[in-house]
């Protein structure tokens, strides 16, 4: 009795008051609706719902109780309003850490600040002419007009949407203490952009190795990522590899590298008797021995290898590749890239296990590693056809680094099933090429006879728009548009084997040429001009020592001379092996 007095002239003042039941009730009511709230939403997202509920309602129980007992209402029921607030506090943290980042709770601030952001995220967009996403789909930040750091931008999006405008496949950003360069590829040919302010180039350049989800702090080692880029020609991948040095940073962007190498092989350029002989590596018969795919670097090496490679019937032939770096996939292709950090296996005992499980064709991109070269040649010509690539300038030049790797001539040459070397050209833009009739020694150079008329064409670049002459919207002022390939192809026989195991290179050679009908390479670059595929112009710069990058500005071949430069070597009467007219590339 004397427990319900003291409880009772507790409760007085509160409940003499009638302001303050009416608080009491409202912080109940507020706090029970919630709770409901909560309930629902702990079930949707499967949370330990008899748990929580028992939690929510015990704290609303001590909460009320808290008021009740308490003497003094301005102590207890700030109390209540705690534990209340603070319980809630505590179920949105807790299933805040459980759910999607995009259903977590926000305060109305917080939505309201999220909200301006995402609002001056859609300003900024608007004024972009490029995204750039993370290979998750991470879309990169915008800076706004203001931000310091829409120049980083600016420049990121002008060294690949500008490149990739004029039909770049590959860009070059170079750092160095006074500046940044950057520099395009376009039809194989180097055009310089403005450099950039040294501040503003390694930004840009981190700016993109984040976007590649690549190491920002490591300036050293050698890095390869991807990347996405949206702009209005669409969607494309970015492959980036960066290394450094004592004196800065390189950045290497390639567009849409899997891409570029993907083409068959009657797309490659090659004449029609090219492709019949190289045909002849598809019969089971002939499908033995070492296969040397040469070029100078940069000239289409790896394209010709999986093109190569891909002749073969994936389905019905097993296939292999060995690599340090694979750029492209083929289907139904085993691609085997070599791990550095393997120490069980090195590039040489990699290939070595390869051969053993004999494969009907391998394609080792790499054979500079000693004993590649020997692991290789081992099978001679009953094992496996192996394609190797190695760069070089020349069919002989190659088949001279393949002997010194190989170390032994004879072994060298037991297992030789042949050779390729070649050049890219490019190709005179079908829009803005002028034709014109060739002179009397131009004629003769092309076996053509004298006073046969034949139309050949010359790049120009130039179009008359009404009464104004302007730059081609195709090729932008270039005179060029794509590019194509120039071949030789040495198929080696029994007596060329033979031949070459005695060193007699010369007469190997000379063989082929006077009894297979071996076209040589710049016989093929005439035969290119011959058929109005590219210029003499462009013929003669294939074969020449590379040429200073140019300038910005500076189309990539003017117009040329009326006569054609002469080409170190080149045939005078090629027409005696002239392949059919219509050559079908």
């Amino acid at each position: 009795m004397t427990i319900s007095m003291q409880l009772l002239q507790a409760d007085a003042p509160v409940l003499m008051s009638i302001a303050k039941p009416i608080l009491m009730f409202m912080a109940l009511v507020a706090y029970m609706r919630y709770i409901a709230k909560f309930e629902f939403d702990a079930r949707f997202y499967n949370m330990p719902i008899l748990a929580i509920n028992a939690i929510l309602v015990a704290v609303g129980v001590l909460g009320f109780a808290a008021v009740i007992l308490i003497p003094i209402f301005w102590v207890g029921y700030p109390l209540m309003l705690a534990m209340y607030g603070g319980t809630m506090f505590g179920y949105w943290k807790y299933r805040d850490a459980r759910v999607p980042a995009n259903r977590k709770f926000e305060l109305f601030g917080q939505r309201l600040q999220n909200a301006m952001e995402a609002r001056r995220t859609r300003s900024a967009e608007r004024g972009a002419s490029a995204f750039f996403m993370t290979l998750k789909g991470e879309k990169m930040p915008v800076p706004a007009k203001e931000d310091p750091k829409i120049a980083v931008y600016l420049a990121a999006e002008a060294a690949t949407v500008e490149a990739m405008a004029r039909r770049a496949t590959r860009v070059d950003i170079q750092s160095n203490a006074q500046t940044v360069q950057t520099s395009m590829l376009i039809d194989g040919v180097r055009v310089r952009l403005d450099p950039v302010p040294v501040d503003v180039g390694t930004q840009m350049i981190d700016f993109l190795k984040t976007a590649a989800s690549l190491d920002v702090a490591d300036r050293r080692r050698r890095q390869v990522g991807e990347c996405n880029v949206e702009s209005g020609s669409g969607k494309h991948r970015l492959t980036l590899t960066a290394l450094g040095s004592a004196g800065g940073q390189t950045l290497r962007i390639d567009f849409n590298r899997a891409k570029a190498v993907d083409r068959p092989m009657d797309d490659l350029g090659l004449l029609p008797p090219q492709l019949e002989a190289l045909r002849t590596l598809e019969d089971t018969a002939l499908r033995h021995g070492v296969f040397i795919i040469s070029a100078p670097i940069g000239q289409g090496v790896s394209t010709t290898a999986y093109a190569l490679l891909g002749r073969h019937d994936a389905y019905t032939c097993n296939l292999k590749t060995l690599e340090k770096e694979v750029l492209h996939r083929l289907e139904g292709v085993e691609h085997i890239q070599w791990d550095p950090n393997d120490a069980a296996h090195d590039f040489p005992e990699k290939l070595r296990s390869i051969v053993r499980k004999d494969p009907d064709a391998i394609l080792c991109t790499d054979i500079s590693d000693v004993g590649t070269a020997k692991q290789a040649a081992t099978p001679g010509m009953k094992g496996s056809l192996i394609y190797v690539v190695i760069p070089s300038d020349s069919v002989q030049g190659a088949y001279a680094k393949w002997v010194e790797l190989v170390g032994d001539p004879k072994a060298a040459a037991k297992c030789l099933a042949g050779i390729s070397n070649q050049r890219l050209v490019r190709s005179v833009c079908p829009n803005c090429k002028v034709g014109f009739q060739p002179s009397p020694e131009q004629s003769k150079r092309l076996g053509i006879a004298a006073g046969k008329p034949i139309e050949l064409f010359r790049q120009s670049g130039k179009v008359q728009v009404k009464n104004k002459i302007e730059d081609c919207p195709v090729c932008q002022g270039s005179g060029f548009f794509g590019q194509s390939g120039i071949f030789e192809v040495f198929l080696a026989d029994d007596a060329a084997r033979a031949a070459l195991a005695e060193g007699d290179f010369r007469t190997a050679y000379a063989r082929a040429i006077r009894e297979q009908k071996m076209l040589q390479l710049q016989e093929a670059a005439l035969y290119k001009v011959r058929e109005g595929k590219t210029s003499f112009d462009e013929a003669a710069r294939a074969f020449a020592k590379p040429a200073p990058a140019q300038t910005q500005g500076a189309p990539a071949g003017g117009a040329p001379a009326q006569g054609a430069p002469a080409m170190q070597g080149a045939p005078t009467q090629p027409s005696a092996k002239s392949p059919p007219a219509s050559s079908g590339h």
